[in-house]
């Protein structure tokens, strides 16, 4: 059964900087805990955790052991 994901276009701009952070974090095999989060993008903590909680939500990230990854995708890296 394929995971659905939400619609892209439904991401605010600021959802969608944390998302292509924690992707090119996630293309080395890394995962992006909220502290490289905070330095990497600034801004507030809160709204950092509203966006990754909204990408969580949609299926565009999931939970790794120490962070956060890509959800399921169809591009290569």
């Amino acid at each position: 059964m394929e995971e659905r994901r939400g619609d892209v276009q439904e991401l605010s701009d600021f959802e969608l900087v944390v998302y292509e952070t924690v992707a090119e974090i996630d293309k080395d095999g890394a995962t992006a805990d909220l502290a490289t989060l905070n330095r990497l993008i600034g801004g507030p903590e809160e709204d950092i955790r509203a966006a990754l909680a909204h990408l969580l939500a949609v299926n565009h990230l999931r939970c790794g052991d120490a962070g956060f990854v890509l959800g399921p995708h169809d591009w290569a890296p």
